[in-house]
């Protein structure tokens, strides 16, 4: 069935054929309707006078209304059955791009636009003019929102299907843990024994507290391994959905002794639907601008986005920052937005137009780290001491490709946090090495405090310096003169949730713009992460982003066969924001996958894939930065593809 069937069922295909619609008249309106079409074509043929150009067109046109007639009725049934929310039935659902979605908001934009607040419906609105006055507003809930997509459009299929659910009512129609099972295929009395290398298969059948089986899939459903001896062994497995409340898992046996088989429902798809709805009604957190002349200033809400809260007419800036960002435009003319001086981060604000159970349901999800959301049971996986891992080539001699598989874990954490790669062979990452690597190379790190984690893993072993202060929420760069290397970190563009107060207008470009202007000649690393301050937005703004990185990456690629990429993955974060967690986290994480693999599709020969999601899972990861050990194997990872032992590798 398809999505859009879930809610409007009809009996046949649309067709302007008469003879095949004759199998979907079923009633008397039906088919007085089909001999009324009939009898005036008779007519028209008797007088001689036909001219078929019209009397097809007259069929069509009854036809369309035959048509239309019968699926209203369809509908109307359908909607009296069915329907439970005015924010999806009734509504024709139309799929739109990223641009018409900007562009439905360029009459807010243009410079003749002003803001009327006097006369404007919306009055209240322009009552804050200080960052004070809007953080009182956002935290009392006080504003009104303006949502991106307007009901019955969407721009990816997921928010289609999620959307086409009802909001929840009941939550005991959530998945209960304690009734839900799991089964592992092969398993005798609940024991399952396996060899080092081989894979393990099993099957979650989600059961709501009523003791019914979940009929429908979209959970968030999630799956690795333990080892249950004190010195702990861990890895990330896979789970594939079925879209009928069961989900298949598999994972590898990669170290012999007890081992935890952990399955966890992290989001279910009633939650998922409440999160894909706040993006749309663009329930987020937002930043504040600062516009300054002289002495006089006025705060405003800016965003990713340009339907701002709280101002009728917007200012374009994404001329500045290279990647669509708006503010509300002051109110006072002795402003302009040519004036915009500083930002800083905005508090967030409570779920907008959920249900009393959607509420609930969205702010108890922190009160719960992961292990709290697993599937009890008593399935022993036993791995033997047989068999063995493949022998792996040096990563300098592998593709990139193989980083980008992730439906296999990508290594295991061995005790003390040491990674092993199951891609390819690693060097042992230590200073002399990777100065060795590094010599003559320029790295640039693009990206937020988790990329400043990663810049400050390469200062360390690198032994850079020249830093004069703390880079976030700032650019810096740092050099090691004996070996020539150069390490910069830039944020990327806004919106960056900083500090409470206010920053200066940071003087830089876009990433793509910068990578653009990357020289031809000379050997670069460049790194780039987009996830925790991207994400709260609607997906399509991070995926505007990366898809001009790719664009900016094919076009250096072409020009310099001495630069190598990579992007770093997002993490899980189990635990974060209480107010509203629905915004950001990793709660759509799993569709921000599938946006990044598909617009890097052609370029993985090219860029490194850090996969920060496996080795997150693997841990238990809560917090919004990972353990330093990730960002610690994440550039031995690297540094691995672009040298082997005795230093650099051409490709």
């Amino acid at each position: 069935m398809s999505d859009i069937e879930y809610f409007r069922i009809r009996p046949c295909e649309k067709t302007f054929s008469m003879l095949n619609r004759l199998d979907c008249i079923n009633t008397r309106i039906q088919w007085l309707a089909v001999i009324s079409v009939i009898f005036g074509f008779l007519v028209f043929f008797s007088l001689n006078q036909t001219n078929w150009g019209e009397v097809i067109a007259t069929l069509t046109t009854q036809s369309k209304v035959l048509n239309n007639e019968s699926d209203a009725s369809l509908d109307s049934l359908n909607h009296k059955m069915n329907c439970k929310s005015k924010t999806v039935c009734g509504t024709h659902w139309r799929l739109v791009s990223w641009e018409d979605a900007i562009k439905a908001f360029s009459d807010q934009t243009m410079d003749a636009c002003n803001n009327t607040c006097d006369t404007s419906d919306n009055a209240s609105d322009c009552s804050s003019f200080t960052k004070e006055d809007w953080s009182r507003r956002l935290t009392a809930g006080d504003f009104i929102a303006r949502p991106f997509l307007k009901d019955g459009m969407y721009i990816y299929e997921f928010e289609k299907e999620y959307l086409s659910y009802p909001p929840l009512e009941d939550m005991k129609q959530l998945p209960v843990l304690n009734l839900s099972k799991i089964t592992v295929f092969g398993s005798i009395n609940d024991t399952v024994h396996c060899d080092i290398g081989d894979v393990i298969n099993g099957r979650v059948d989600l059961v709501d507290s009523y003791g019914q089986p979940r009929h429908k899939g979209g959970d968030e459903v999630r799956m690795w391994l333990v080892s249950k001896s004190e010195k702990q062994f861990r890895t990330s497995g896979h789970v594939t959905d079925l879209n009928n409340g069961s989900y298949l898992f598999n994972g590898l046996c990669l170290w012999p002794g007890n081992i935890q088989i952990n399955v966890a429902v992290v989001y279910p798809s009633e939650y998922i639907r409440a999160t894909i709805h706040q993006a749309q009604l663009s329930a987020s957190r937002f930043i504040y601008g600062n516009f300054v002349n002289n002495t006089t200033q006025e705060a405003t809400i800016c965003w990713s986005l340009p339907n701002i809260i709280g101002r009728s007419c917007v200012c374009n800036l994404t001329h500045i920052t290279g990647q669509s960002l708006y503010c509300g435009k002051p109110t006072d003319t002795r402003l302009t937005c040519k004036d915009w001086a500083a930002t800083s981060a905005a508090p967030l604000i409570q779920p907008i137009n959920v249900t009393m159970q959607e509420r609930n349901l969205i702010q108890r999800m922190p009160t719960k780290y992961i292990l709290k959301r697993t599937i009890p049971h008593n399935i022993q996986l036993l791995v033997n001491e047989k068999g063995k891992l493949p022998k792996l080539k040096p990563c300098s001699e592998t593709s990139l490709n193989v980083t980008w598989n992730l439906t296999t874990p990508g290594g295991f954490w061995e005790p003390n946090m040491k990674w092993t790669s199951l891609q390819c062979e690693r060097p042992p990452l230590s200073s002399p090495w990777a100065m060795s690597c590094l010599k003559n190379t320029t790295i640039m790190i693009f990206g937020d405090s988790n990329a400043v984690r990663v810049f400050n893993v390469l200062s360390q072993v690198t032994h850079c310096t020249g830093l004069s202060s703390s880079l976030w929420p700032k650019a810096g760069t740092c050099r090691n003169k004996d070996a020539n290397i150069i390490l910069s970190f830039t944020p990327h563009e806004l919106p960056l949730y900083q500090h409470a107060s206010w920053t200066p207008k940071l003087n830089y470009k876009g990433v793509a713009e910068q990578i653009y202007t990357t020289p031809s000649v000379g050997k670069y690393i460049i790194i780039v992460h987009y996830y925790l301050h991207a994400t709260p937005s609607h997906l399509s703004v991070v995926h505007s982003r990366i898809k001009s990185l790719a664009e900016s990456i094919r076009h250096l690629a072409r020009r310099n066969p001495d630069v190598l990429f990579a992007f770093r993955g997002p993490h899980v974060t189990s635990f974060d924001w209480d107010i509203n967690h629905t915004t950001g986290g990793d709660s759509l994480g799993k569709f921000y996958l599938q946006l990044i693999q598909e617009t890097f599709q052609d370029l993985r020969d090219k860029i490194v894939y850090l996969d920060g999601w496996g080795m997150t899972l693997a841990i238990e990861n809560a917090e919004f930065h990972p353990t330093d050990r990730v960002p610690q194997e994440m550039i031995r990872t690297l540094l691995s593809f672009r040298c082997n032992e005795t230093g650099y590798v051409p490709r």
